[in-house]
């Protein structure tokens, strides 16, 4: 049976979760706005401790790369790559945008339709990915992209009928249905899609994170290109 170790910290939460085939063993989640790096590895250990499994009976992490903060996707992915690597077992890559809308269809099964997943970037932009949800199954509709708040009202559809994420304040004057409640992944459902993902695992060489967006952090110029006045 595989053990599958499930990591987050892409956003405003920090969760680790381990289970056996489709049992899940144990998890942790904190909400958290900094302090992920700190935090990440204790928690690994404790979900292992719990489930009396060592980390080298592991066989396979699966580990969310993105969007989201810069240093929260760094902070797991890194982790992620470094025990693959350590370990010699294969990583699953889910992004962000999709796990948050595979929370909600795992929760509303009796829901039909077309949603977006929206995360606010700042900076007057927003991470966006349009679903299409049908009774629990969960299918996207284009790629993610970094979308400014300006042009929001353009790139929706008529038949996209709710809106999920850290987002939604932000995007209640397009008058669609918005719900709370899904602003972070958890881990448990990045360990329980990543079942139905088994295609997607490869080396740690081979994941990159998914930023959509340069760093909001800018290199300082190099000191010959300073120019200074007389």
């Amino acid at each position: 049976m595989t053990y599958t170790l499930a990591i987050d910290t892409t956003l405003g939460a920090c969760s680790a979760a381990l289970t056996k085939g489709t049992k899940l063993l144990s998890f942790q989640r904190e909400l958290r706005a900094r302090g992920h790096v700190e935090r990440l590895l204790p928690m690994i250990d404790e979900v292992c401790l719990v489930s009396n499994i060592n980390v080298s009976d592991l066989d396979q992490i699966a580990v969310t790369v993105g969007p989201g903060t810069f240093a929260g996707v760094r902070i797991g992915l890194a982790a992620a790559k470094g025990m693959g690597l350590a370990l010699d077992i294969p990583l699953i890559a889910i992004t962000t945008l999709e796990v948050i809308a595979y929370q909600y269809a795992c929760d509303h099964k009796d829901f039909s339709g077309k949603m977006a997943v929206a995360i606010d970037a700042r900076r007057g932009e927003i991470y966006l990915q349009c679903f299409k949800v049908n009774n629990g199954a969960c299918i996207a509709i284009g790629e993610p992209s970094a979308v400014p708040i300006a042009l929001l009202s353009s790139v929706f559809k008529d038949d996209v009928i709710l809106i999920i994420g850290s987002a939604c304040e932000v995007l209640k004057d397009l008058n669609i249905n918005f719900m709370h409640g899904y602003e972070c992944p958890d881990a448990v459902y990045v360990a329980k899609m990543s079942i139905g993902l088994l295609e997607r695992a490869a080396i740690g060489d081979d994941i990159s994170p998914l930023y959509l967006r340069a760093p909001d952090a800018v290199k300082p110029a190099p000191l010959n290109m300073i120019v200074r006045g007389d």
